[in-house]
């Protein structure tokens, strides 16, 4: 089975190919300088999203380089296929900068759509900005990280992740495109430590805080917390407060 954003239901699934690959005509194969190329047939068929609530079909394409019909239906689902319908899924970063949020946002998109290097120099950006967001100015991005580190604002072992993103996003913003290929494994993978990054830094720690006013405001509305009692009557300590009306109770 293959693996992508559904064009649907927009979640990241498994695509079931349910027919059999359909060889395309030649003139819709790739082109090379001289017209056709008789080397890459261009194949599709029909994949069935595995989400439960889906289960919509999409269609799957590529060239297989000079893989026979016979071949095909083994083949097919085990490349980087093209997919039609496309949903670019953008997911939202609460509690993160909204330039930063917006940013990673947009590395996901870029993902989504195949555009595997835009995804990580947008995502070497979103670890710059972070970084800066948080008081660390100078130096370059592998000085900010190890700042961030350093700080205990990220743990090593994000830290290390960061490093990671940084090397390969400056492969692609140095113009080195060529030096090391972007799979979309990688990409993906990127993307992930990019997220857990932004949960670090912002996300997490919000959300510790809305817990601990949550908490604050439970206790001041059971009147100061368990095991405390309430304040004694007006009369003091050991007296019934008075009758309705003034007289003895």
């Amino acid at each position: 089975m293959a693996s992508t954003n559904c064009g649907w239901c927009g979640d990241r699934t498994h695509m079931q190919m349910v027919l059999d690959p359909y060889q395309l005509p030649p003139e819709l194969w790739p082109r090379n300088g001289h017209g056709s190329s008789s080397d890459h047939p261009v194949y599709m068929t029909a994949f069935k999203c595995s989400n439960e609530n889906c289960r919509r079909l999409s269609i799957g394409w590529t060239d297989l380089y000079k893989a026979r019909p016979t071949e095909a239906k083994e083949l097919l689902p085990k490349q980087q296929l093209n997919w039609e319908p496309v949903k670019a899924r953008r997911p939202e970063f609460l509690d993160v900068p909204p330039e930063i949020a917006e940013t990673a946002s947009e590395a996901h998109a870029c993902f989504n759509i195949g555009a595997s290097r835009g995804a990580v120099a947008l995502a070497r950006s979103v670890v710059e900005a972070a970084a800066k967001m948080k008081g660390v100015t100078k130096g370059n991005v592998q000085a900010k990280i190890e700042a961030l580190r350093d700080a205990n604002v990220i743990s090593s072992l994000t830290a290390e992740a960061s490093h990671q993103i940084r090397r390969d996003g400056n492969s692609i913003a140095h113009g080195d495109i060529g030096d090391e290929p972007i799979s979309a494994d990688d990409a993906e993978a990127i993307l992930e430590f990019m997220d857990s990054l932004l949960d670090e830094i912002f996300q997490r720690p919000a959300k510790l805080r809305r817990l601990k006013e949550r908490h604050a405001e439970r206790k001041k509305g059971n009147g100061g917390g368990p095991g405390q009692l309430p304040p004694a009557p007006s009369g003091g300590p050991g007296r019934m407060p008075p009758a309705p009306g003034g007289g003895p109770a």
